[in-house]
């Protein structure tokens, strides 16, 4: 299945890409990440392993598989999680708004779970984490931008 989300983020692309673009950096923004830890590599490295340490005391490992300073986008996809999903993959990415100096965040990911569980991960994975992590970034940015 599919899961896309999208948030208009008030601030330009390059403070929006300065905040998000270290893999391990999520836990300064995410409020559902506690802890964001690297196992070994670095954090803009393809081949890094991070495990987040969630709010609920869930973790996810996950590898970063691609990662661009030029298009302000990284893919990773999950080794180890509480979801009931498989052969998951997502990217998030961020284009320029330059009418209104904004930011346009996409998240979205592809993975495989039983068709039972699909309206719950759209809901989990879409609303809860996605939308949860920009509504987090954005606050972030507002909450940085007037320190």
């Amino acid at each position: 299945m599919q899961v896309f989300r999208s948030m208009i983020l008030d601030a330009p692309i390059d403070r929006v890409w300065s905040t998000i673009r270290a893999f391990d950096g999520v836990a300064a923004w995410n409020p559902g990440v506690v802890e964001a830890l690297l196992e070994g590599g670095g954090a803009t490295a393809t081949g890094t392993i991070r495990r987040l340490n969630i709010a609920d005391g869930t973790v996810f490992r996950e590898t970063l598989l691609a990662h661009s300073d030029v298009e302000n986008f990284y893919t990773y996809d999950i080794l180890e999680s509480p979801l009931p999903v498989t052969g998951y993959v997502s990217t998030h990415r961020f284009i320029p708004i330059t009418d209104s100096n904004q930011t346009l965040g996409i998240w979205e990911s592809r993975f495989e779970c039983a068709a039972a569980d699909s309206a719950e991960m759209d809901r989990v994975v879409g609303d809860e984490i996605y939308i949860g992590g920009m509504t987090g970034l954005n606050l972030f940015l507002k909450e940085s931008n007037n320190a």
